[in-house]
């Protein structure tokens, strides 16, 4: 099982390189865990060659065996019906009916955390030997150490239920936007209200309602809670009711990322763009990780790099994504000299820009017009 799954892997990662995109998702459908949860960001990047393949790498994913009667009993929860709802990169959603109503269960894939480490321990064995070429890829090592964290965090079941719990009381009473209610929950499954209506996937055209609505949740969540969803999964967005009278209800709470009040305070300055010099950005960009090293090499072009990142956040109006060439921009900094280290960025400051990516994709995917500095001062200033 393990060294068959190494092959799959090995291919994939063939598949990358030479850009065949069709087999590489078709791949990532079968497995899930680490190529999968790939697969999820990759698709968030506008001409990454993944666009094509989105939905079908959403819809197309292999059902795993699951002893889903086993999960419902050790919750302590009958039921009259069970069917397959959706597969993720962790665990696969049942649509589960009993007479107390129905309920979505996520259940973790048996032994995934095994899957995932034996991935990483592979594509770290391929990484380690380039540490001694001549080759500027000392940041591969740090990064496959985030992905190892994110993507074991994700595992954690008991945590992910008790922060679904926290964003639920927050937007309780919201009229646009919901969380599902958590029902019961243990380290192998979770149980929560079942919500009527189509998701992303089956949405007839993202809109301005929801780009609003789902920058509002993330700003709101922020300065609320202190914590934001960091996966913008088309899967993960609910919308019901009429056009008239829509609500937005957002699912999978695995990937959250959380910040202090001190590192929450300093997102919020980032993303308002209220600095008064270069020097509050670099302390600002200290206090959410990024180490003096990265600071110091980089610090002739960090605020260039920050006001590419944020540009829709720091242009006054609506802002136009026609007009935005961000690929090309950091490609110009970047290659404006050699630089000794490649610039290495927290896993916190990552799922945060994760959360911006998957925004910026819906507004340009559908060119929708949207003032974001305005939404960043209304909900965090």
């Amino acid at each position: 099982m393990v060294i068959s799954r190494a092959i799959k892997l090995l291919v994939l990662l063939k598949g990358l390189v030479k850009k065949d995109y069709g087999s590489v998702s078709a791949i990532m459908g079968e497995m899930h865990g680490l190529p999968q949860k790939l697969g999820q960001h990759f698709t968030l990047y506008q001409g990454s060659g993944f666009d094509r393949y989105f939905a079908s790498l959403c819809t197309e994913s292999k059902t795993e065996k699951i002893p889903v009667a086993e999960a419902l009993n050790k919750l302590g929860l009958d039921y009259a019906e069970i069917a397959v709802y959706a597969q993720a990169s962790i665990g696969q959603v049942y649509r589960v009916k009993n007479d107390a109503g129905d309920m979505a269960l996520k259940v973790k894939y048996p032994a995934v955390e095994k899957r995932i480490k034996s991935d990483l321990w592979l594509l770290k064995g391929i990484i380690w030997p380039t540490r001694f070429l001549p080759l500027q890829n000392s940041g591969l090592l740090p990064m496959l150490e985030n992905l190892r964290t994110m993507l074991l965090n994700e595992c954690d079941y008991m945590a992910e239920a008790e922060k679904q719990q926290r964003f639920c009381r927050v937007f309780r009473d919201h009229e646009a936007v919901s969380v599902p209610e958590i029902i019961a929950y243990n380290d192998e499954a979770i149980a929560s209200r079942w919500v009527e209506g189509n998701d992303l996937r089956h949405y007839p055209g993202t809109d301005k309602w929801f780009v609003e609505n789902y920058t509002a949740f993330i700003l709101y969540s922020l300065k609320a809670l202190g914590m934001v969803h960091a996966d913008p999964h088309p899967g993960n967005f609910i919308i019901n009711g009429s056009a008239a009278d829509r609500k937005l209800t957002v699912l999978d709470f695995g990937s959250v990322v959380e910040f202090t009040p001190v590192e929450s305070a300093a997102v919020s300055r980032l993303l308002t763009g209220g600095y008064a010099s270069e020097a509050e950005l670099i302390k600002d960009l200290q206090l959410l990780g990024v180490s003096e090293e990265s600071l110091a090499t980089y610090r002739p072009i960090i605020g260039d790099l920050v006001s590419v990142l944020l540009e829709p956040f720091y242009c006054p109006g609506a802002y136009d994504f026609g007009n935005w060439r961000m690929q090309y921009k950091i490609n110009t900094l970047l290659a404006s000299r050699a630089w000794e280290k490649p610039l290495q960025i927290p896993l916190k400051l990552l799922l945060l820009f994760r959360v911006l990516q998957g925004l910026y994709y819906y507004a340009g995917k559908s060119a929708i017009k949207f003032n974001w500095h305005e939404a960043a001062k209304t909900y965090l200033g």
